[in-house]
């Protein structure tokens, strides 16, 4: 039986490896989902219009460090397939810190950040205002946000998707119940709603430390190697971690500013559509993380393949994955598209925004339709820390969207808005592809 990843290269492994990911990122916009509630039905209209604008902002910040998951988890996935035990553990020593200082370095900037953030976007007073209070409020939980980040990634490149759902579960938990207490007993308002989630951050991140030193006294104890300075040191291991990086970072700001553009074109249709439109990103970003499940299982099990130069174990684990990435996305396209008018009659009470956000639906429903070819292929792109192509297929796509959408929305209106965006999600994968060969190639001529 192929293995690779520390998992068997089976269907019933692949998903039994899948499912707790999806899970987890599936539990991950719990976090916004409870503070949308919470919102609009304790405190407003207005206020669901500025958390909605906040959520887009911090959003920026959140996934555009997103590289500290993306590097994490393909370099511990390669080390782990060729074996080199030390490696592993020194990539979780090397990122954890680095997530917590750059947290600390935005928390400790916001007051020149936000104003350049708000010069971005088209909105009222009062929703900026609002947005403000929120974004201020979750900046306490982003060191431990980012650390979480690449304790995430970590798990993922060695196949522990299991450790990654416990640590989403504990955070999720303590969002539940921090958040009706801050806003309904104690009256925090808008600025409880994104405390509790930031205190939530903090106790996600105390159980991954925690699950992490399990895992690593699991697999033999902490090797006196990962933590010498000529591994942590190495120049080569450095060198790949900053390039690595650098290009996940300007791809995944590529990114940023399509969904920003996106936001920012919601926002100019003013607030009613505004805050349907974050209904809307609910229900895309649940489908996209719950998707991410099999892309971030071609992470762990394409870079181990890559890392232990074996052709064979990738075909077939871009197969496997790729098949339940399908099926998946019409699924959950379904549930959007039948069972979003329940919870968009859930998440507000205002007629205006429940007859836009279900008049948007269908688009919504798209997404994950068109949307999944990208996600996986930035899983097996991740995998094999191909992060040069990435960067350049992230600045093309989201040039292509911005063209299309001026070319459009002219004729179509809001609908233009929509559309725009799912061709964006098409170019995303279009763009991956063609770099593609390169990688086979590569293992053709390294395979063992």
């Amino acid at each position: 039986m192929a293995q690779t990843g520390g998992i068997a290269l089976t269907r019933k492994a692949v998903f039994h490896q899948s499912w707790p990911i999806m899970l987890a990122n599936g539990a991950a916009p719990i976090v916004g989902l409870v503070d949308t509630f919470m919102v609009g039905r304790f405190i407003g209209t207005s206020a669901l219009a500025g958390i909605g604008l906040g959520a887009v902002i911090y959003g920026i910040v959140y996934w555009g460090f997103g590289f500290l998951r993306m590097s994490t988890a393909g370099l511990a996935a390669q080390s782990d397939g060729a074996g080199a035990e030390s490696e592993v553990q020194a990539h979780i020593i090397r990122a954890v810190p680095i997530g917590i200082a750059i947290g600390l370095f935005v928390w400790l900037t916001q007051a020149w950040l936000l104003p350049g953030a708000f010069m971005i976007y088209t909105a009222s007073p009062e929703i900026e205002a609002s947005a403000a209070t929120y974004i201020r409020a979750r900046l306490w939980g982003l060191p431990a946000t980012l650390g979480t980040i690449a304790l995430m990634g970590w798990f993922v490149g060695i196949s522990r998707a299991g450790q990654a759902l416990w640590l989403q579960i504990v955070l999720n938990i303590v969002n539940i119940i921090l958040s009706p207490i801050f806003v309904i007993v104690l009256g925090a308002g808008l600025y409880g709603v994104g405390l509790a989630s930031a205190v939530a951050e903090w106790a996600g991140f105390a159980a991954g430390i925690c699950l992490a030193w399990r895992e690593i006294k699991k697999r033999g104890g902490l090797r006196a190697g990962a933590l010498t300075r000529k591994v942590l040191l190495a120049r080569n291991a450095l060198s790949k971690l900053g390039i690595a990086n650098g290009n996940i970072f300007i791809r995944t700001m590529a990114l940023t500013l399509g969904f920003n553009f996106f936001g920012n074109a919601a926002a100019s249709e003013g607030e009613t559509f505004l805050a349907g439109f974050h209904i809307h990103m609910q229900m895309i970003t649940m489908a996209a993380l719950i998707l991410d499940g099999f892309a971030h299982t071609a992470e762990a099990v394409t870079g181990a393949a890559y890392g232990a130069k074996n052709k064979s174990r990738f075909d077939r684990a871009v197969r496997l994955t790729t098949e339940f990435s399908i099926g998946f996305a019409l699924l959950m396209g379904a549930v959007i598209y039948f069972g979003g008018p329940y919870l968009i009659n859930a998440l507000t009470q205002d007629p205006a925004v429940r007859a836009s956000a279900t008049a948007y639906l269908p688009y919504c429903a798209l997404a994950p339709i068109i949307g999944f070819a990208a996600y996986q292929m930035d899983g097996i792109f991740i995998g094999t820390t191909q992060t040069k192509a990435m960067r350049n297929a992230g600045i093309a796509a989201v040039a292509i969207y911005i063209g299309v959408h001026y070319l459009i929305t002219p004729t179509f209106g809001a609908a233009g808005i929509w559309i725009a965006f799912l061709v964006y999600y098409f170019m995303r994968a279009v763009t991956l592809g063609v770099a593609y060969p390169r990688i086979t190639r590569h293992l053709n001529q390294h395979t063992k």
